[in-house]
């Protein structure tokens, strides 16, 4: 850091200090996600347990910065801080290094509050986190100084700020939440949307978008620096506030255009699936001490019935009794089930893909799923497994193949009873 920017760190860490205002929403977030995430049992089903975390993630990378950042840069300008600073020769990116250095100290300590809240992550996984909010952190920073730059005085600072981070932050919110198709196209191309919560085959494009938001917001703000010290454009700021509003709106059409032109596979022809499990007895003879009941928990090991004169029938996994075909008292033999167990801990979503689309399918894909049970809710998976042999469609009276795709669920749902339920699938092709 040269001379002049840490002669700014320095008097701006100070004022900065001295603002409780300020300092308070630097904890006020990371505090709220932990009392939303560790104390507080919500019961949502489907809900991942990182819900809070991002969400107020996004509120702290947004609104905290943003409309703290343009308010101080907008004060240097009204108290002509900045046109001596510029006399004086100071260049943007010094300027920027000082100013935002202050904010991005609070930022990195903020983000590693939110990593280390992460439930069950390894280490991974926390630094994918810290990285992508810490780097979240720094291009709101960016769009404070150029929000600071740009306006007329501290009010319209602190209003354009508020505006710009509550969009920011509930923009991505709310498009996850709706799991509007179009809302998510959107927001995808901000950096607040890509925020690295899970670590997942998508974890290269979360990074290189929020990579591509700091590359442009930087380029806006040498920009809208204006008059340099020696040589440089004199910029004029409604110029450019009108240009950069036209590009965003543009660029957000065009994307959202591209995104959703993109295409997704899509298939109705998708169940809630498990391994099921046969029990029969162990010898012939009358069935003893047998009550087993459909939706009954069983656990691995577990004596279900004895068969008169021969050894206990046990439950072979952890389970739940799908099915029972017999009764206490009626005679058995090896050759006939009396239960069916489904195991529990293979429950998955099996979903039937054209043969003419199954090449766009890989391995650890992310997948969105629709379960009837849960209307419109929206559930986050991945491709586990891409069958190796295709089966006619039995509801087509064209020669279609289908390929059988199982999909494991990320969110936090029980689907241990909702064996045989029918599910929507849509696999983005990105």
């Amino acid at each position: 850091m040269t001379n002049s920017a840490s002669a700014i760190f320095i008097k701006q860490f100070r004022d900065v200090s001295k603002n409780p205002d300020v300092l308070s929403q630097f904890i006020i977030y990371p505090v709220m996600a932990f009392i939303m995430t560790h104390l507080i049992d919500v019961n949502m089903p489907g809900m991942p347990d990182s819900m809070f975390i991002t969400m107020f993630a996004k509120m702290f990378a947004g609104m905290a910065f943003v409309g703290a950042v343009a308010i101080v840069i907008a004060e240097d300008i009204e108290k002509n801080s900045l046109r001596f600073l510029l006399m004086a020769g100071v260049k943007s990116h010094e300027y920027l290094l000082g100013v935002g250095g202050v904010f991005l100290s609070f930022g990195i300590i903020g983000s590693a509050a939110f990593s280390a809240l992460m439930p069950d992550a390894d280490f991974s996984q926390r630094l994918a986190m810290w990285l992508s909010l810490m780097l979240g952190v720094a291009a709101s920073i960016l769009i404070g100084a150029i929000i600071g730059m740009t306006s007329k005085n501290q009010q319209a600072a602190t209003g354009t700020g508020q505006m710009v981070g509550f969009l920011l932050s509930f923009g991505p919110f709310l498009a996850t939440m709706s799991q509007n198709d179009t809302l998510m196209s959107i927001f995808r191309i901000f950096y607040t949307m890509n925020f690295v919560d899970t670590y997942t085959t998508e974890i290269a494009e979360n990074f290189a978008i929020i990579g591509a938001n700091i590359l442009i917001l930087s380029l806006m703000f040498t920009i809208v620096y204006g008059k340099k010290n020696k040589g440089g454009a004199v910029v004029n700021k409604k110029a450019v506030a009108a240009i950069l509003t036209i590009a965003l709106i543009g660029g957000a059409a065009f994307a959202a255009f591209t995104w959703h032109n993109a295409g997704f596979i899509s298939t109705d022809n998708a169940q809630v699936v498990t391994r099921a499990i046969p029990v029969s007895a162990t010898n012939s003879g009358v069935l003893e001490r047998f009550s087993l009941r459909e939706g009954q928990n069983v656990g691995a090991n577990e004596i279900l019935g004895w068969v008169e004169g021969g050894e206990a029938m046990r439950s072979p996994v952890n389970g739940l009794v799908m099915r029972t075909s017999a009764v206490q008292g009626q005679w058995v033999s090896p050759a006939e089930t009396v239960a069916v167990i489904s195991d529990t801990s293979t429950v998955h979503i099996r979903a039937d893909i054209e043969e003419t689309d199954i090449l766009d399918v890989y391995l650890g894909q992310r997948v969105y799923v629709r379960i009837d049970t849960f209307g419109r809710q929206r559930f986050i998976g991945y491709v586990t497994n891409i069958g190796t042999s295709a089966l006619p469609d039995a509801s087509s009276s064209r020669t279609t193949l289908l390929v059988p795709v199982e999909i494991n669920i990320t969110d936090d749902v029980d689907l241990s009873r909702l064996t045989g339920v029918n599910a929507e699938v849509r696999i983005p092709l990105r």
